[in-house]
Parts: C-alpha cells; sequence; structure tokens
C-alpha cells in the first residue's frame, strides 16, 4: 500500500511540474493578445492624455490636454471622439504674435470611416453654418496616424509589439525603451521628423495598457515678428487608457454643419495670421 501511495504523489507531482491536467496555472497573455481580444465593433476604450511642451526661445509649458473614446472594429481600432484644448500663457501669446485675450479653440476631432471631422480647426473666416471641416482624400488630418498627441499607438498590435521589442526593462506591468520615428512610421508615412522616441508602458493585470508615457524632441517652425523661425520643440506625452471593452458609439455631424478642407479659401493674414504665415512657409 505504501508503495502505490508513493507511485499516486509522484505522478501527481510530475503532472504538475510537466503541465499536465489543470495544476498548472495558465500564463499570462501578452499584451498583444490582450488587445486584440478586445476587438469588437460598438466596442472601445476611453483616453484621457496630458502634453506637456516646451519650446526653444519661448518660456513656459504650452500644456495640452485631450479626452474621449476609441472605437474599435472587428481586427482593429478604428474611430474616435476626442476633444483637445491648450493652454497658453501671457508670456506665451506675446512671443507668438498674439493679443492677451486670444484663447485658442475648444478642438474637437470626430473620425468616422476614413474621414475625419475638425471643429474649433482656427483657419480662417468659416463658410456660413458650417462648423465642422472634414478631411478625406488628398487632405488629412494628423497624417503621421496618431490621434491626439500621443505618436505611439499602442493600439495598433504591429505598434503593440514593436514597443514590447523594443523594451530595454520590463518587469512585472511596466514596459521602458526607446524607437524612432523611422521604425515608428516606415512602413505607411516614411521618415518621420521625429527622432528618438523613449516610452514607458503600464498594463493591468490583464496585461491590457492602461498608461503610456512618451518622450521626444523634434525641429519645428514658430511665428515671430511676422516670420518663420526654426525652434526645438520638446513633447512629454502622457496618455491613459481605461474602460476597456466600453459600449461606444461614435457618429459623423451633420452633413449640413460640414465643409470639405479643399473647398476652404486660403487664410489671410487677417483672417488668421498665425494659419496664414504657416502656410506661406510651406
Amino acid at each position: 500500500m505504501k508503495r502505490v501511495a508513493v507511485v499516486a504523489v509522484t505522478a501527481v507531482v510530475t503532472a504538475f511540474v510537466a503541465g499536465g491536467g489543470q495544476a498548472q496555472a495558465a500564463a499570462p497573455e501578452d499584451p498583444v493578445t490582450a488587445v486584440q481580444k478586445q476587438f469588437a465593433p460598438g466596442r472601445g476604450v476611453r483616453v484621457s492624455e496630458a502634453n506637456r511642451i516646451t519650446v526653444s526661445g519661448i518660456k513656459g509649458v504650452f500644456l495640452t490636454r485631450t479626452s474621449g473614446v476609441i472605437g474599435f472594429g472587428k481586427s482593429a481600432a478604428v474611430d474616435y471622439d476626442l476633444t483637445s484644448k491648450t493652454t497658453l500663457t501671457d508670456e506665451q501669446k506675446a512671443a507668438l504674435g498674439l493679443g492677451e485675450d486670444y484663447e485658442p479653440a475648444t478642438l474637437r476631432a470626430v473620425k468616422v470611416g476614413r474621414a475625419t471631422y475638425v471643429k474649433g480647426f482656427e483657419w480662417g473666416n468659416m463658410p456660413e453654418g458650417k462648423h465642422w471641416v472634414r478631411f478625406s482624400g488628398s487632405s488629412a488630418w494628423n497624417n503621421d496616424g496618431q490621434r491626439g498627441d500621443q505618436r505611439v499607438d499602442v493600439l495598433n498590435p504591429a505598434i503593440l509589439k514593436l514597443v514590447i521589442s523594443k523594451s530595454t526593462f520590463a518587469r512585472a506591468g511596466e514596459y521602458r525603451g526607446t524607437l524612432s520615428g523611422k521604425q515608428l512610421y516606415k512602413e505607411k508615412y516614411g521618415n518621420s521628423e521625429v527622432g528618438k522616441i523613449s516610452f514607458r508602458l503600464f498594463v493591468d493585470r490583464d496585461r491590457l495598457p492602461v498608461r503610456l508615457i512618451t518622450e521626444y524632441t523634434l525641429r519645428t517652425e514658430v511665428p515671430k515678428n511676422g516670420k518663420l523661425v526654426k525652434a526645438t520643440e520638446h513633447d512629454i506625452v502622457d496618455t491613459r487608457y481605461s474602460g476597456w471593452g466600453a459600449k461606444v458609439a461614435i457618429a459623423a455631424p451633420p452633413a449640413g454643419e460640414v465643409v470639405d478642407f479643399d473647398d476652404l479659401k486660403w487664410p489671410s493674414v487677417d483672417d488668421n495670421p498665425i494659419s496664414a504665415l504657416i502656410d506661406a512657409g510651406r
């Protein structure tokens, strides 16, 4: 009897170590698989984001906050409804040649299918009754593929896989590393103006992204004394994801309130000095 008992115990221990039966705990999913399992029409995730920007030659921090929802399709994140607001100090307004009373418009961007509708787009005088600008076809909005100010799209399985592969530090729930704009955008957009991008990605116990912090520097141009001057921009973008699997309904704005970007006239200095100056410099 003792021999039978020893054999039985040995068999159970062997099965547990080898992974037989139900004795072995299931290995946690990787983040890419966890995100892919969330994709379903009518579902999505909530987003809250803060982008802190410093620009050479201009004192203070430009702060842009973005919030809203991102909607899923069968195999990808497809649509979104995001609202952004930028805060400027009086010193920053003066450096950009803006009056003290100037306040950046609240920007709302709604992507449905291949078109993106933007309200608060400071371009110039809008046609009567039109409040939204539609970008599609030959025009593009955020043509690097990002939503809000976050350039690293961890809701894209291919990019999330790239982020994990470039991690040089990983522990339970966190990945850290560096990637380049070229690596990030090479498949669809060619070289990006962004060089190195450092990242910290946090995932929850279900291996779903809950926070992504990226930091990068890029060359840009800012208006000064009626001209565009070269400057260096430094961004720290902190994006938080919550409510995975929430019901999401995203719809295009009323057709009567929409004008195509390609149908807008080019802005004049009187309409919008910043837009006119930036366009003239392209």
